[in-house]
């Protein structure tokens, strides 16, 4: 019965580690997470280490899930470095423009608060990891077109790309860690 029972279990868990590679929303992938935990902790119990079990019940279960979704519900803001603009943005004006128009709507429609800055100097890698700049806009005077720069490891610029497709003035140019920008 035992030896019946683990392996339903062990087969639980590997159903719930391909839910947790495949699934989508983040909340209902900490609640698999936290799941998967229970289910290990209940293998060590009838593998006889209940102390092992007592640990991933406090930490895979209980203090793991809880850093995600600290962290998940803190990512709501959407940096972005303006080196278009070199210092001409006023504070207390509307941002105008095509691109300020695709992101109103891009971080309306993730519910993140844009927050524009410019006038940092530095090389825009160091930017983007050091002091987690999301995007940076720049401006080819001789397209005539913006281009919108970011790792291509973050989620929200393959969503950006999708949002500018549709225009021509805008280009979406993502980079990995240690790749050129241009």
């Amino acid at each position: 019965m035992t030896d019946l029972l683990a392996t339903t279990l062990q087969i639980l868990l590997i159903i719930i580690s391909i839910a947790i590679v495949l699934h989508e929303r983040n909340f209902t992938i900490i609640i698999l997470i936290a799941s998967f935990g229970l289910i290990a902790a209940t293998l060590y119990m009838l593998n006889n280490a209940p102390d092992v079990a007592i640990a991933e019940v406090a930490i895979g279960s209980a203090i793991i899930p809880l850093i995600y979704v600290i962290s998940i519900s803190r990512q709501r803001e959407f940096i972005v470095l303006d080196k278009s603009l070199h210092g001409f943005i006023d504070p207390d004006a509307e941002l105008e423009g095509d691109v300020y128009d695709i992101l109103n709507e891009f971080v309306k429609t993730y519910d993140l608060r844009l927050n524009v800055c410019c006038d940092i100097e530095g090389d825009e890698r160091d930017l983007t990891n050091q002091l987690n700049v999301d995007l940076i806009i720049t401006f080819n005077p001789k397209t005539n077109t913006y281009m919108l720069k970011g790792k291509a490891s973050s989620v929200l610029m393959t969503k950006l790309d999708e949002l500018c497709a549709t225009n021509p003035r805008i280009e979406v140019v993502t980079f990995k860690d240690g790749d050129p920008l241009d």
